[in-house]
Formats: structure tokens, sequence, C-alpha cells
């Protein structure tokens, strides 16, 4: 009689489990088990630590290509420098918008940048990030270019 009041017991918190968590997924079980967005989500970068950023952007070396905002990066290359400039319109753009600029390589240019594509002229000539960048890495690179002044 024992063993039958704990598998009672144990069937009631199961049931109780399910039903919790079915509640709490919105229903998603019943409709195919689909995960449901919340309403009015939308991507958002954490805040990252700016020195770091600024340290990243001199061991990748990006003052190669970019005149960065700040004057203890050397110049750009005597080519002229082969990506747009970083200083001062990046810090007035979204922090999404340029964490996207690094990870698809300046996909969505703005203005007349022709020089910056490649020899297709239809992708940047930036290098692929992706595989040599942390995501932390870009964070914090993205918090530099949005607050070049902080230490």
């Amino acid at each position: 009689m024992h063993a039958r009041v704990q598998g009672w017991i144990a069937g009631l918190v199961l049931t109780a489990l399910c039903s919790f968590l079915f509640a709490v997924s919105g229903g998603a079980a019943e409709k195919g088990g689909a995960p449901q967005l919340p309403k009015n989500w939308k991507f958002s970068l954490p805040e990252g630590d700016a020195a770091a950023g600024r340290e990243t952007l001199r061991k990748m070396q990006c003052h190669e290509c970019h005149r960065l905002p700040v004057a203890d990066f050397p110049a750009p290359r005597s080519s002229g420098g082969l990506g747009p400039d970083l200083v001062p319109s990046y810090s007035r753009l979204p922090r999404e918008f340029v964490a996207e600029a690094i990870i698809n390589r300046h996909k969505h240019m703005t203005g007349t940048l022709e020089h910056y594509r490649g020899l297709e002229k239809v992708s940047s000539q930036m290098t692929d990030y992706g595989t040599i960048m942390t995501l932390r890495e870009l964070i914090d690179i993205v918090e530099f270019l949005k607050h070049p002044d902080q230490k």
C-alpha cells in the first residue's frame, strides 16, 4: 500500500511538472514544438570593454586599412587606406550595425565607397574575422568604436 501511495504522489508531481512546463512554453508542444519569440524581441549586443576593444583592434592590425578614432594608432597604409574611416561616425551607429559590419565585412556600405570593394566589386576587401575573432573581442571592438575616449 505504501508503494502505491508513493507512485500516486510521483504521478501527481510529474503531471504538475508537465502542466507547468506546458504553461511556461506557451503551449509550444501543442503548436508542433516550435519555439515562440517574446513579443517585441530584438537582437541587442551587450556592452563591452572599450579598453580591451582598443587592444583587439591593435592586435588585429585594423589600422592597416582603417583610420581609427584615436591618435595613438598608426596611420593607414600609404595605399590610402583600404577600409572606411572608423571615426567619428561609427560612434553614432547602432552597436548591432557596427557588429554586423565586422561580421559581414561591410556588406552594407554607405556612400560611394567603391574603392573599398573587392576585385569583383561586390564584396568587401576586408579579412573574414569570423574564424579568428572571438565573440568577446567583437563586443569589445564595438564598445571601443562607440566610446573611443574611454580608457
